[in-house]
């Protein structure tokens, strides 16, 4: 079992993606992972002493199948309310069709997408830059378009902590730009490490990766830097 933070875990094994847990108000669950990752996330919940029933919430920090495959499964059997950013959410509900790579690396791409076999899930919640969900005195949610259209990252100012979805790869703690095969626009996505570096936080919850623990604004700020020289 891992608390990162008080109040904030990390799913043990998460498959597909991190996946990360919220106790504050019920349960909020950040990112859902590949098919098999909910009896992870149950497993976990339940070592805290929490069942299905007690998500209240599911956010989608965006719509790759790493990220929401399981969630048609976890919907149905928590009843939980979903939030995911207003340029994914066609996507999630089925109406559009998930960005592909292309060329060969695309067509083994398409294959996993038959699969998995993603079921389209309603979105309760559309959510905006600057939007604020209450759960640990505030998580704000921030605009961070690039890796994909509607790419959200969520800051809780009070505890200098950010959810990064997949704006950074973190590699053996060594900050790169996102997996470019999969990030649609790389001008933007630098664009939103930019935007991360100029918020205030110590910790960073990245979407794959292990946690930056400390001085993680800073380590954004100096990836940044990189970038642009």
């Amino acid at each position: 079992m891992v608390e990162l933070v008080p109040d904030v875990h990390s799913v043990d094994d998460s498959i597909g993606c991190n996946s990360y847990i919220i106790i504050d108000d019920g349960i909020t669950l950040i990112d859902t992972g590949l098919r098999g990752n909910e009896k992870k996330i149950y497993g976990y919940l339940e070592k805290l002493g929490y069942g299905p029933t007690d998500i209240k919430r599911i956010i989608i920090t965006h719509a790759h199948v790493d990220h929401m495959n399981c969630l048609y499964k976890l919907k149905k059997e928590t009843h939980a309310e979903i939030l995911a950013g207003e340029g994914e959410t066609d996507i999630i509900t089925g109406k559009k069709k998930p960005h592909n790579p292309g060329g060969l690396f695309g067509m083994f791409y398409g294959v996993s997408l038959i699969y998995y076999r993603y079921k389209p899930v309603q979105v309760n919640v559309i959510l905006k830059d600057d939007d604020t969900i209450d759960v640990l005195g505030g998580l704000k949610v921030i605009a961070l378009s690039g890796h994909s259209p509607g790419n959200l990252g969520l800051y809780v100012p009070a505890r200098k902590l950010v959810f990064s979805s997949d704006t950074i790869r973190v590699m053996d703690h060594k900050l790169t730009t996102p997996y470019p095969r999969f990030t649609e626009n790389m001008h933007d996505a630098i664009d939103a490490i930019k935007r991360l570096s100029e918020l205030d936080f110590e910790v960073m919850l990245p979407g794959h990766g292990n946690p930056i623990m400390s001085n993680a604004s800073a380590m954004v700020g100096e990836l940044y830097h990189e970038l642009k020289h």
